[in-house]
C-alpha cells in the first residue's frame, strides 16, 4: 500500500513548485515535510489528496485511493455553529453512513481522544489543544489510510504542542496508517518523522531519522545533533 509519485511536476503560473519528483509514501510510516515558506509543502498535500492535479507525471494509489486520504488543515476549519460531536460526525454524514453507526463511531472516537466531556461544546468555547484534538478526530473518523497534517501544532503553546505531538504518534501506532506532517519546526519534524523530507526548489532531500525508535529521544544528545544537522542543511538551501 502506498502513494507513488512518478516524475511529478506542478507550477503556479511560471513558478515551478514541484519538478520531476519521484517518491513513494509507504504504509504504516510517519513522514515530515520541512522547508521554507512557499516551497510547496502544502501544495504537495493538496496533490496527494487529489485537490489539485500534477501538470506532468503521475500519482498512483496502490491498494488505497484518494477517498482514503484525509487532510487536517492548519486553520482546522471548525465551523463555529457546530459542536465537537457535530464536527466529527460531518465526514460520516457526507459518506451517508446510517445515523446509528455514525453516533457509535463518534462516541468511541471522542472517548479515545478524551473529548467526551466537550462533545456538546462549540469550537469557540474550546482551548487550542481541544480544537486540535477535534480536528484530528474529524480527520480520523473515516479511518483513512493516509492522514495529512498541515502544521497541526503551530498555534499551540509548548506544553500543549508536546501533548499534541504525542497524540499524533500514539494514534498512528494504534491505527498503523501513514501520517504526513507539514511543519516549520525542526524539533517537531525530528520527533514526528520516521522519514524527513526537506523540500527544496522543485524536489526534496530525504533523511532517515536515526532517533525515531528512541522512546525518550527528546532527552538524547543524538536527537539534538540531528536537529542541528537539519538546520544546517536548511540554511545552506536558503543561502544563509
Amino acid at each position: 500500500m502506498g502513494i507513488r509519485l512518478e516524475d511529478v511536476s506542478f507550477s503556479y503560473g511560471t513558478e515551478k513548485i514541484i519538478e520531476h519528483v519521484n517518491f513513494t509514501f509507504e504504509n504504516n510510516k510517519t513522514y515530515t515535510l520541512l522547508g521554507r515558506s512557499g516551497v510547496g509543502k502544502s501544495t504537495l498535500l493538496s496533490l496527494l489528496k487529489g485537490f489539485q492535479q500534477p501538470e506532468a507525471g503521475k500519482i498512483s494509489y496502490e491498494q488505497t485511493s484518494e477517498e482514503l486520504v484525509e487532510v487536517v488543515f492548519q486553520d482546522q476549519q471548525l465551523f463555529p455553529w457546530q459542536t465537537v460531536s457535530q464536527a466529527v460526525e460531518m465526514p460520516l454524514k457526507i459518506k451517508k453512513l446510517p445515523k446509528t453507526a455514525r453516533k457509535e463511531k463518534v462516541a468511541n472516537l471522542l472517548q479515545e481522544l478524551e473529548l467526551t466531556d466537550y462533545a456538546n461544546k462549540f469550537s469557540t468555547k474550546l482551548s487550542g489543544g481541544q480544537k486540535q484534538r477535534t480536528a484530528m478526530a474529524r480527520g480520523l473518523i473515516t479511518e483513512p489510510d493516509f492522514l495529512l497534517l498541515d502544521e497541526p501544532t503551530s498555534s499551540l503553546d509548548p506544553q500543549t504542542k508536546e501533548l499534541a505531538q504525542a497524540l499524533i504518534l500514539s494514534e498512528q501506532e494504534r491505527r498503523k496508517n501513514t501520517v504526513i506532517t507539514v511543519t516549520h519546526d525542526v524539533e517537531e519534524a525530528v520527533f514526528l518523522g520516521e522519514i524527513i523530507l526537506i523540500m527544496t526548489a522543485g524536489g526534496f532531500s530525504i533523511f532517515e531519522n536515526p532517533t525515531f525508535q528512541h522512546s525518550e529521544r527528546r532527552d538524547s544528545i543524538v536527537f539534538y545533533e540531528f536537529c542541528i544537522k537539519l538546520r544546517s542543511f536548511l540554511k545552506e538551501e536558503n543561502g544563509q
